[in-house]
């Protein structure tokens, strides 16, 4: 036999090894294909559980941090969607992550796999998660359910109400002069001076005029909400307008002629605890004011696009009044009887609103303004305050009310130290910059008074490093300014860099409460309206992981 014959075998048995070779690389190829697809496929889907838990962080961090529940409601709901609904083989979670103001979402579905299962991996899950953050408008006031004065206080009053300083809020009217504090609601200028008045033109004005949110941090029972003295009756800042009217009135008996029990001490003329001092800045000037009331709440920048309730909640409008009030108050005029409005409104709490409950955790608003009633050429500030409780005596502590995004409020503190509470600033603000806009202070002050900018009173120490522009300048070390009636028109800022150990008590209603020390000197006579605004530098919704 040949060399050539022998050697025909061995091809034979070379091109077998080569085919089996060749067939198990091409099944080892078509596995990691396979497996590449189904990789590709974990990536798609991953993306697409990314973009939904983004989303879903977004929309419910803006819910925190009063309602929780309703934040991870939003949080699930946006999950849907994007494509991913909870149940089933996909599951969607939301929690608190480190803080009252950050949430996390966590979506994880199970992926069908293409080839895995002939691998026996049928499905593979695949898990995504995003933590949002919210630095929300900056709440301007206090922890306390009411906002201004009361002096009924006892009844209503939480126990967050300690310290919040003495004042009332006060609303302007357009035909008043800016300079006389009201930044906002005063829309004419007279004085070259004034900041924000180019060509006699208010810059500040805002035709929607001044906002509060009422926020039930828990489900409370029938919410009650009332204005102190809703109506501008003419009595002038210390209540000596027409105070021998006044003084008249308090000796009304009752109940044959007064509409109040205690006339003496209610209907008394002077500074009192019962003088809102409804100041008119020309003659016989009556401005009208109207209450609406506005939520739950929507979008938390835009509180006046929320809904308009209605019912008992209807917007009220309160008529002005100049004029003898002796008269007026007494039930047996014919003054009484042609005008019964001014003795139901002076002095006392009217009811603004009042809704059945339970009702659960959320955000009202109450919006007050004097532009567009009819009397826009009357010109003067009416003072007020605001309360809101349930019928359970714990309600109280349940809520509290703040101005939202600014706030105007007429002083009457005396000589001596009083600390107001300013803006809730969080702990998740450090490292940002507080700016506290104040405008028209030191009415009354007298050389040596002081404002200074305090942190929250479980913070402890002092703020340091603070810049000031305006009418003070430059470096402020100990963030602190001296006031006087020089500010008149005029508006300052204090820059608060908000260091990075900050940190307050989050969980706590009356914890990160940022504070306004005011100083007056001997001799001050303190009768001062002033507009305060402050906002936190840095993007208010974003993502931190």
């Amino acid at each position: 036999m040949s060399a050539r014959a022998r050697r025909r075998p061995r091809r034979r048995d070379e091109r077998g090894y080569v085919a089996v070779t060749s067939a198990l690389l091409l099944v080892v190829l078509l596995g990691f294909s396979a497996f590449a697809v189904d990789v590709g496929h974990w990536y798609l889907e991953g993306q697409r559980a990314q973009r939904a838990a983004d989303a879903a962080a977004l929309a419910g961090v803006t819910k925190l941090p009063g309602d929780r529940t309703a934040a991870y409601q939003t949080a699930r709901d946006y999950a849907t969607g994007n494509g991913f609904t909870n149940g089933g083989g996909t599951t969607v979670s939301a929690a608190l992550a480190g803080g009252s103001t950050r949430l996390r979402v966590d979506v994880t579905t199970q992926v069908q796999n293409i080839f895995g299962g002939f691998l026996g991996l049928p499905s593979t899950a695949v898990s995504r998660h995003a933590v949002a953050e919210f630095a929300g408008p900056v709440p301007l006031g206090s922890p306390c359910n009411r906002f201004g004065d009361d002096p009924e206080a006892g009844s209503t009053a939480s126990s967050n109400c300690d310290n919040t300083g003495q004042f009332w809020a006060n609303i302007g009217s357009p035909a008043a002069n800016k300079q006389s504090g009201d930044a906002f609601q005063n829309d004419t200028c007279t004085a070259a001076t004034s900041d924000g008045c180019p060509g006699n033109d208010n810059v500040d004005y805002d035709p929607l005029g001044h906002v509060y949110t009422i926020t039930l941090r828990q489900a409370v029972s029938n919410l009650t909400i009332e204005a102190f003295d809703p109506a501008f009756v003419a009595v002038g800042d210390y209540c000596t307008l027409g105070a021998a009217n006044l003084n008249n009135a308090k000796n009304l008996p009752y109940p044959d002629a007064a509409l109040v029990s205690n006339p003496s001490t209610r209907y008394a003329g002077g500074t009192t605890s019962w003088c809102t001092g409804d100041q008119p800045f020309s003659s016989a000037s009556a401005p009208d004011t109207e209450f609406i009331l506005r939520g739950p709440a929507g979008n938390p920048w835009e509180p006046t696009a929320w809904p308009q309730l209605g019912g008992s909640c209807a917007p009220k409008t309160f008529d002005g009044y100049y004029g003898d009030l002796n008269k007026v108050l007494d039930k047996r005029t014919t003054q009484y009887a042609a005008r019964p409005d001014v003795a139901d409104n002076f002095r006392r709490w009217v009811r603004l609103c009042r809704i059945s409950g339970p009702v659960p955790a959320g955000t009202y608003a109450v919006q007050i303004h004097t532009n567009g009633l009819g009397a826009d050429t009357e010109d003067g500030h009416n003072r007020f305050a605001l309360r809101a409780y349930g019928t359970n005596s714990s309600d109280k502590d349940k809520i509290s009310i703040a101005g939202f995004s600014k706030m105007v409020m007429y002083g009457n503190t005396p000589n001596g130290t009083s600390k107001f509470f300013l803006a809730r600033v969080p702990t998740n603000s450090s490292g940002q910059f507080l700016n506290v806009n104040l405008y028209d202070i030191g009415d009354g002050a007298t050389a040596g008074s002081t404002v200074t900018v305090v942190p929250p009173i479980e913070s402890g120490g002092s703020f340091t490093g603070c810049t000031g522009k305006g009418r003070v300048n430059g470096s402020l070390p100990t963030c602190q300014i001296s006031v006087s009636s020089t500010y008149n028109g005029r508006w300052q800022t204090i820059t608060v860099p908000i260091p990075s150990t900050y940190s307050c008590t989050d969980s706590s209603p009356t914890g990160c409460w940022v504070r306004l020390e005011f100083y007056y000197g001997p001799s001050s006579s303190p009768a001062d309206t002033t507009s305060w605004t402050a906002t936190l530098d840095g993007d208010p919704i974003r993502l931190v992981e």
